[in-house]
């Protein structure tokens, strides 16, 4: 492959002779960007789902994708060619032995692809309804048939998504929270045990078809009002024979994972509206989230392969880790945006595993403290004398830290992002006040509240004296007053309170938290 790497460099290689070329690196594929041509160039890799290893394959994949795209973007796939060695050296044609092929394929504008034009803030309604309409007609020119439905069956899909966990859980030291996989794997097992029917029906209502199978926003482009849908899948039928349902998934689960959870609505309403298929939202989520596990396997693989550079692994190492932190967020709470507000008495472990949630669920940490010292002007990672604590954790000031926290916590859920919340609630009135307007808002939210033993709480404090990260002033001096002045949160209603015992460490205590909360959330 490094011989291959150094022909597709050279510019000199290409019939054409262009004035430069670019590579990049799929998990499958070399591509090499020879204005005004790409050439794409299949790995000799077998990863199960997928084996180029032998020739004859990659020459068959490469006419299958010229074939299968065509249906979607005519006029841009252009043609297979030959690389053939002859006397040590590579070159485009057949006068020697043909060692590779390679799809030639015309070379889009750059700036018009759907992942550019949403960060220029150039995607709008109409521009989705675009593509929709294209979507819609393509699934009504190819209706499912008998030798495509069968992969509707709920074992094919449950043998898919198993492969997906499965492939996540090798590479743990990529996505970190084994805990997250276990998670995300029970709620796929809990759709499955209570949807049979529903998947039973798809099938009969001929909604599993030949689709694209990886439609996101790279792989659509958009300029002067014509687009091209371009890249599905070529080299395993059963990841194109899907649900309709699965196909638009991708689509939404990429605006989600680029921040436009409003787009991604916008996008399956409205294809439920054009196929006349409302089932298409009670799957959506199911859908998203098998997408994400999907995306993130793809990073997993690519971040692991050593022919690709240290700068794209790194990216690729975090964008499995954000594909799952989504994944997760449609396990837990389909695409709502909630609030998480971990509580307790000081000690017992709340900034620590509310920086936890927060990291694996990729959602904004918002503490009490920070907002207190914040507000003060005040050093963050110092503590504050006796005379300033004194009015500093006054009631009157105290009052203003959490109405400023609910304020910071409802503006970022109107933006539809989820919040973990880090503070003691220690008072009645705090915690009342707090649901009842998320509650009004319509937010769904959940106290965490931290438990463990005082002899835990007080080594907790007591080892504050000589760690230097620490934003609370909170110390053992302080153990007994606190525990006098905290009320327990007996009316909080129960769906909407979790205890959570944190005598563990931070890894044990957080997979508790995300099986209880999956727990709760799935038996309402």
């Amino acid at each position: 492959m490094v011989d291959l790497l150094e022909f597709l460099r050279n510019p000199s290689s290409f019939p054409h002779h262009p004035q430069h070329v670019e590579i990049r690196q799929t998990h499958a594929s070399v591509l090499a960007i020879a204005p005004p041509f790409v050439y794409k160039v299949k790995k000799r890799v077998n990863l199960g789902f997928l084996d180029f290893t032998q020739l004859e394959e990659r020459k068959r994949n490469c006419e299958r994708e010229l074939e299968l795209n065509s249906r979607f973007c005519a006029g841009i796939y252009l043609a297979v060619l030959p690389i053939a060695m002859k006397h040590g050296q590579l070159f485009f044609g057949t006068a020697g032995e043909v060692v590779d092929y390679a799809l030639q394929m015309k070379q889009l504008p750059d700036g018009y692809f759907l992942n550019q034009l949403l960060q220029a803030g150039k995607v709008t309604h109409h521009m989705l309804d675009t593509v929709l309409e294209i979507l819609k007609d393509f699934y009504k020119k190819y209706p499912s048939e008998s030798s495509i439905a069968k992969y509707g069956n709920v074992g094919k899909i449950r043998e898919v998504v198993e492969e997906n966990i499965t492939t996540l859980e090798q590479h743990t030291d990529i996505v970190v929270y084994p805990a997250s996989l276990e998670v995300i794997r029970n709620y796929f097992h809990r759709f499955f045990q209570y949807n049979q029917e529903l998947f039973t029906k798809r099938v009969q209502e001929q909604r599993i078809q030949d689709c694209h199978g990886d439609l996101h926003l790279e792989h659509i482009h958009i300029r002067k009002g014509k687009v091209c849908i371009y890249d599905c899948i070529e080299f395993n039928d059963s990841f194109r024979y899907i649900d309709v349902a699965s196909d638009i998934a991708f689509l939404a689960m990429d605006f989600d994972y680029h921040g436009r959870p409003d787009l991604s609505l916008y996008v399956t309403t409205r294809m439920a509206e054009l196929l006349h298929d409302p089932d298409l939202m009670l799957l959506a989520n199911f859908y998203k989230c098998y997408r994400a596990c999907v995306r993130a396997k793809v990073e997993c693989i690519k971040a692991s392969e050593q022919e690709v550079t240290v700068v794209e692994r790194e990216a690729s190492r975090e964008e499995a880790k954000g594909y799952v932190s989504l994944a997760l967020q449609y396990a837990l709470f389909n695409s709502e945006p909630a609030v998480l507000i971990v509580c307790g008495r000081s000690g017992c472990g709340k900034t620590t595993l509310a920086e936890s949630l927060a990291k694996v669920l990729n959602w904004k940490c918002v503490s009490s403290d920070v907002l207190r010292k914040e507000a003060a002007g005040l050093p963050l990672y110092q503590r504050s004398d006796p005379k300033i604590r004194q009015s500093l954790y006054a009631l009157p000031v105290t009052d203003k830290v959490y109405h400023k926290l609910l304020e910071e916590t409802l503006a970022l859920v109107k933006n539809r992002q989820g919040v973990v919340i880090d503070a003691t609630f220690g008072l009645a009135k705090h915690r009342e006040f707090f649901g009842q307007a998320l509650a009004k808002e319509s937010v769904p939210y959940y106290f965490l509240e931290m438990k463990t033993s005082e002899g835990v709480m007080k080594k907790r404090l007591a080892i504050r004296n000589v760690i230097k990260q620490v934003v609370s002033d909170a110390r053992l001096e302080d153990f007994d007053l606190l525990r006098r002045i905290y009320q327990e949160p007996n009316e909080v209603p129960s769906e909407h309170l979790l205890e959570v015992n944190a005598d563990a460490g931070v890894e044990e205590t957080l997979a508790r938290v995300l099986k209880k909360v999956l727990f709760l959330l799935h038996t309402k």
